[in-house]
């Protein structure tokens, strides 16, 4: 065994043992809901308010708190602009706790915020939701169709809503990846995430967790949804990913899973994150990335296992849709922000000298990147805050946007800030924690652009 391997072992053992605290809150959480005892209190379906000010004028850019303090609100991703098509509207997921992971039969609520008019209108309730994720809530190609998730007699699937009408049609498959003209989700099998790491998928029974019932299964991998119909189908099996693996990139005698599942914007190519349980040798779940072109062909090994092994996180296309970042480290390094080529080509470092770290994306130009930072990371102020990083992709400039509170949570109910472009480039949009209440933030970034 390599030293890599050791390294990604004593890793992956140090984040299961953090889990068990994690499995005991479910299963009180479990008893809670059994007698009937209410996490959150319930709130009107509509509500004016007005938007308040970061707190501790720690931010060197305008931020406004955006959701009201009634209770737990969240975006989704660092990579799904959580505002409409106009920018006049904020998605979000109206969670009901923060102190445990869900389990199943949790109830959430879809949220939507009119940033002109400060109103928050409640238009849906979904069991499909994480503790990182929410419900996937995206939007469609206008102001009046939102997507999400939920899970119905046991079964995850998506919901297409037209928030002017109120139709609400149940989809065969899931919401996950997006393409831009909003025609297909391509999402993995949202019963299966949880093998990996729990808060992507929707909610499952610690006491029968979902498992891949083969090694390579040729049944499941990608499943491509048509967002008008409804109809799903299997886009590409874990075995085709794996037969794409250059043989000395499979890890052989384990389980693979599919995971993250993204499209680029320019809607022609994709990425999956596959990962392998119960490989001899290893612990944990290593992860491998391959891209794909939209009809399914090209399959391409992009981020191979002996170079992730070492260290490394969070994937996301660039803006031109032929790169890719992420965390990286090298072997005896520090974690750093790479970019490379859809087959894996012409990796380089990104802010020169920079620590890596975070959830990491690309301005529309390049010119500028942004991250947040874990708790676990050297980046943690005096008071437990994080920071929202902006760094320059020229020299590496690192001028943080503000502090944000995450409560030092870390491990799978962790409150990632997520932060997020909008569409052109001028807002950031992100999580954090204010006055106890997970809370969603909108800075206005224009003046140091």
């Amino acid at each position: 065994m390599s030293n890599g391997d050791l390294i990604s072992n004593a890793r992956q053992m140090k984040r299961q043992l953090k889990g068990y605290p994690e499995n005991a809150r479910i299963v009180l959480g479990s008893v809670f809901r059994k007698f009937g005892i209410q996490h959150s209190k319930q709130v009107e379906a509509e509500k004016l308010y007005d938007f308040r000010e970061f707190p501790n004028g720690n931010s060197r850019v305008p931020v406004r708190v955006v959701t009201p303090d009634d209770g737990h609100y969240m975006t989704t991703f660092f990579d799904v602009d959580a505002l409409s098509p106009s920018g006049r509207f904020l998605a979000t997921t109206k969670v009901p706790f923060i102190w445990r992971i869900p389990s199943p039969g949790d109830v959430a609520q879809i949220a939507v915020i009119d940033l002109s008019e400060g109103r928050r209108k409640i238009v849906a309730k979904t069991s499909g939701w994480g503790s990182q994720l929410g419900a996937n809530v995206q939007w469609g190609a206008d102001d009046d169709t939102l997507f999400f998730n939920d899970v119905q007699q046991g079964v995850p699937v998506g919901i297409r809503l037209n928030l002017k009408t109120g139709e609400r049609k149940i989809l065969n498959g899931t919401i996950y990846g997006l393409d831009p003209k909003r025609r297909f989700s391509f999402s993995p099998n949202l019963d299966f995430i949880n093998a990996g790491i729990p808060g992507y998928g929707v909610p499952e029974n610690i006491f029968a967790p979902k498992r891949q019932p083969v090694s390579v299964n040729e049944n499941d991998g990608i499943w491509r949804t048509c967002l008008r119909t409804g109809e799903t189908s299997l886009f590409l099996s874990l075995k085709q990913l794996v037969d794409a693996l250059p043989v000395e990139s499979r890890l052989d005698g384990g389980d693979y899973y599919a995971f993250n599942t993204k499209i680029n914007q320019q809607g022609t190519r994709g990425f999956v994150v596959i990962f392998s349980k119960n490989v001899p040798g290893r612990a944990g779940w290593p992860p491998q990335l391959m891209t794909f072109d939209i009809e399914g062909g090209n399959v391409s090994l992009a981020m191979p296992d002996a170079l992730w092994k070492h260290g490394g996180h969070h994937p996301s296309w660039a803006p031109d849709g032929e790169h890719i970042t992420m965390n990286l480290r090298s072997k005896g390094e520090r974690m750093r922000f790479v970019k490379f080529r859809y087959d894996g080509r012409d990796l380089v470092e990104l802010c020169s000298g920079a620590i890596g770290g975070g959830h990491p994306s690309l301005h529309p130009s390049g010119d500028f990147l942004l991250t947040d930072a874990y708790v676990s990371e050297p980046f943690i102020d005096k008071e437990g805050r994080v920071p929202l990083r902006l760094l320059s992709t020229s020299d590496g400039r690192d001028d943080p946007l503000c502090w944000v509170n995450t409560k030092r949570l870390d491990g799978p109910r962790r409150i990632d800030p997520h932060p997020v472009w909008s569409r052109d480039g001028s807002k950031v949009i992100f999580n954090g924690v204010v006055n106890g209440m997970r809370q969603v933030m909108i800075a206005d970034v224009r003046g140091v652009l």
